[in-house]
């Protein structure tokens, strides 16, 4: 018995050095894009910051659109909050904007971005990215 569980244990020693999974660094394929990165911030005083960016395969954007919005949960469902979404565009190859609103409640929150980035590199890239924090 104790041979079974150190094969065992060595099985599964081994296994994870082997082949470790990162799960946070796999990103999608992307077409015209490199990145596509969300952060999401609420200040002990309730001032909620989203930041996003995209960085772009060279030459290859046409049109980058973001649009963010902040939401507050209640029970299942997720509502934008009043003044809390925004959409930014640009033609640049790389872009970076932040967005900040005053949270009125306490609860729940979460960044909802969608990046829709169009280039010659192939079909549009859609990527979506939700973060969720709670505040007091």
């Amino acid at each position: 018995m104790k041979k079974l569980i150190a094969a065992v244990l060595c099985f599964v020693t081994l296994f994870t050095v082997t082949f470790p999974v990162y799960a946070s660094s796999i990103t999608p394929c992307a077409n015209n894009i490199y990145t596509a990165e969300t952060s999401f911030y609420i200040s002990s005083t309730g001032k909620a910051t989203v930041s996003n960016s995209y960085i772009g395969k060279s030459g290859l954007v046409t049109k980058g659109t973001i649009e963010t919005k902040i939401q507050k949960k209640f029970g299942l469902i997720w509502i934008t909050v009043d003044n809390g979404k925004w959409t930014d565009t640009s033609t640049a190859n790389s872009f970076s904007q932040s967005h900040s609103l005053q949270l009125s409640k306490t609860g729940t929150y979460r960044s909802h971005v969608e990046f829709t980035i169009s280039g010659t590199g192939g079909s549009d890239d859609k990527i979506t990215k939700n973060i969720e924090k709670t505040y007091g």
